[in-house]
């Protein structure tokens, strides 16, 4: 724009929302989300599944069975980005969820020896070596979907198998020897 015959560049900090689409099928599904909706509550997230969507567990948030009409009861309430969720449907079906991006650098995932459910939180496919760039790896470190899997094999070789990328809205268990 223009101001007293000097041009100025116009800087706009514009935020706006993403959807993710996760596309479920019948029986177990691993999944996570890398937007953060403004109400993460089971009852708002999950709504459009209606009674396709039965069961979901978490890690270490608890659990919840979803009772059609009356809405989704048990301990677990509502989803956090850093986790994986276990989602069991009865029928296929595609999950949108709408929200900012999640901000990958403010936004660390918590890991403890053993297992560790955990979310992917960058907005494009990755490579699995690049998505766990910044785990510290162990010798025989594992991580897993129900596609595949990858073992750490030090730095010269960084985490080889089956398990070549991570896409957002899968989930992972990742075990690492911290």
């Amino acid at each position: 724009y223009q101001h007293g015959g000097l041009d100025y560049p116009l800087v706009l900090n514009i935020s706006t929302t993403v959807d993710l689409s996760i596309n479920l099928s019948a029986g177990w599904n691993w999944i996570s989300f890398n937007v953060a909706p403004e109400d993460a509550s089971l009852d708002v997230l999950l709504s459009e599944l209606s009674e396709s969507a039965s069961f979901i567990a978490s890690q270490s948030s608890g659990i919840a069975t979803n009772y059609g009409e009356w809405g989704w009861a048990g301990s677990l309430e509502a989803l956090d980005v850093t986790q994986m969720y276990r989602l069991d449907m009865a029928s296929a079906a595609t999950l949108t969820i709408t929200g900012m991006p999640v901000d990958v650098a403010t936004t660390p995932i918590n890991l403890s020896a053993g297992w560790n459910w955990i979310s992917y939180l960058p907005q494009g496919i990755l490579a699995v070596n690049d998505a766990l760039a910044t785990v510290t790896g162990t010798l025989n470190d594992q991580i897993k979907n129900p596609n595949g899997s990858a073992v750490y094999y030090g730095e010269e070789y960084g985490w080889v198998g089956s398990l070549g990328s991570m896409s957002p809205g899968e989930g992972f268990m990742l075990n690492v020897a911290v």
